[in-house]
């Protein structure tokens, strides 16, 4: 009886474990709703869950950053679309989500 146990409680924590590392990353991002034409704006992705490895993409065509938390500004006035890319360890898994942000 205490080897079925064992080997029962040996399969629950495998279960487990392999669960537990392919879970999807859920994106999630703070930005700004408005910022000033050459202001440094902060953007943090603290709130995804499950991600280790970011890209965020500002929407005015300039390079993007692969920091969770960031700094952008902006050189022309209007609204963009920040958008965060959130990936797992291997990179295999991810999900994206967007925010508006209109520079004046």
């Amino acid at each position: 009886m205490k080897s079925i146990t064992k080997l029962f409680s040996i399969t629950v924590i495998a279960v487990l474990a392999l669960t537990s590392c392919m879970k999807k990353p859920m994106a999630c991002c703070d930005v700004p709703a408005s910022g000033t034409v050459g202001l440094s704006l902060s953007f943090n992705s603290a709130c995804s869950m499950d991600a280790s490895q970011y890209e965020w993409n500002f929407g005015d065509g300039s390079a993007v950053s692969k920091e969770a938390t960031t700094t952008h500004s902006y050189t022309a006035a209007g609204t963009y679309t920040v958008k965060l890319m959130a990936m797992d360890k291997k990179g295999k898994n991810m999900n994206e989500t967007s925010k508006s942000i209109t520079i004046n």
